[in-house]
Formats: structure tokens, sequence, C-alpha cells
């Protein structure tokens, strides 16, 4: 799978299938592996707008990520409102298309027995964070309903010229129109699961891009840019059922 060429970094993915995938920095990440049961828990109260949430998946190309990675998320999410229920919170994804959704879809969708993990931009802890008014309006002027990129490159677009996107790039570039020291796509490379991108990318034709920019959850999470708040674990969760 990819590896980023730097002290810690990543990237990801989700196929025709919506599988998702995710790249990670080249560093050791044994211990992170184990983030959800070392760090302190938060619940839906904790949630602001724009904070980010990792997920992790149970599908074949997100579980070669994160046993590659080291990293237990292969997909992340913008919380687009803060609330008291978790049922009246939604967030802001990639998936398929550009979409903003109900949390508790995502949390259903998550891997059994795993937790979404909560981080927050430095940059919202010191200064005002952005309002769900505010993200909203950058959301349906910069990314609804953009085309879903299967191919997870930076700056993609399709045959009509219209830019695709995958999931962690989209949380990338949607909160950095609200930093002001934006956080920068990395190289890729790919390492331990080489055979399995290269017949991946035969279906497109292309070649592993290798040394091209991206981003992941696991850039998300090793990144300065961004605070580790702790596991997400909202109390709810088994008693709701999907909308």
């Amino acid at each position: 799978m990819l590896a980023l060429n730097r002290r810690k970094l990543p990237r990801f993915r989700s196929s025709a299938l919506v599988l998702v995938f995710s790249m990670l920095g080249s560093i050791g990440l044994q211990e992170q592996s184990h983030a959800q049961d070392l760090s302190p828990t938060t619940t839906v109260a904790q949630l602001q707008a724009g904070d980010i949430l990792l997920v992790p998946l149970n599908c074949y190309v997100c579980n070669a990520i994160e046993k590659e990675t080291g990293v237990p998320y292969s997909h992340s999410v913008v919380v687009a409102n803060a609330s008291k229920n978790l049922e009246n919170i939604d967030v802001y994804e990639a998936w398929g298309t550009t979409r903003k959704a109900p949390l508790v879809e995502i949390i259903k969708r998550a891997e059994k027995r795993q937790h979404l993990f909560h981080m927050r931009p430095r940059e919202f802890i010191q200064e005002a964070a952005p309002t769900a008014k505010s993200l909203a309006a950058i959301f349906k002027r910069q990314f609804a309903n953009t085309v879903f990129d299967d191919e997870f490159l930076w700056d993609n677009v399709d045959e009509r010229g219209i830019e695709k996107i995958y999931c962690a790039e989209f949380v990338v570039k949607f909160i950095n129109y609200f930093l002001k020291d934006p956080q920068q796509p990395e190289p890729m490379s790919f390492g331990k699961l080489k055979d399995f991108w290269e017949k991946y990318y035969q279906q497109f034709n292309l070649e592993i891009p290798e040394g091209k920019s991206g981003a992941s959850p696991a850039l998300i999470f090793l990144s300065d840019r961004f605070v580790k708040i702790g596991t997400f674990i909202p109390e709810t969760t088994e008693t709701l059922e999907l909308p």
C-alpha cells in the first residue's frame, strides 16, 4: 500500500464498489495501531463544527490498508454541526460523491467493535472555529456533488474537466479553506502491497502513482496541524437505527 515519504504521513482510496484506501507515513507506527486503546475518550457533547472524525471501515481494500499502515482508519469526515443529540449531527464526506450525511450512518458503517477517532484542527483551538453556517457555505460553493476519484490522484479531473476527489483529499482541501497554515499533500510511495496496487491500477490503465501528492486519514492523524482529542464513543450508538 502507499506510504508517504516524510517523517510522518500517508494517503487513501475507495473504488467503484466504494472501497476505501489510505496511505501512511514511512515511520514505525505499531504503537499507533493501538491508538484507540491508549487515547482518552470523547463523546457527542464534545464535537464541534469543523472537527474531523477518522473512521475504520470493513472492506477488502480497507482491511488491507489498515493492516499495512498500522493506522486503523481508512475513511475521514468533517463534522457539520454540534448538538447534544447524536441523531441531530451531520458530517460532510466524499463517499461515492461529496455529500452531507448523518453521523449515525457513519457510525453504523464503521467496522464492528471499532470506534471513530476525534481530531480537531489546532487553529480551531487557538482561534475561533468555523460555524456550521460557514462550513455549509464553502461546501455548497466548492465541493457539493463532486465526482469521487477512484484513482486517488490529487487534483484529478474526469473527461469533462470536472474535479474528482477522494475522502481524505476532500477533508484536507475543505478544512484548508479555514486554516491560515494549510495542510499540504505529501509524496506517496507504495510498499508492502505493491502487487495488490499494481493490479488495482491496471483497471484504470495507470501505473502506481509513486511519488505523487496525496492525503489520507493517517496524514491527518500524524500532522501537527491537527490535535488528537481522543477515541469517539457515542453513548447511544447501540440503540440507534439508520435513518
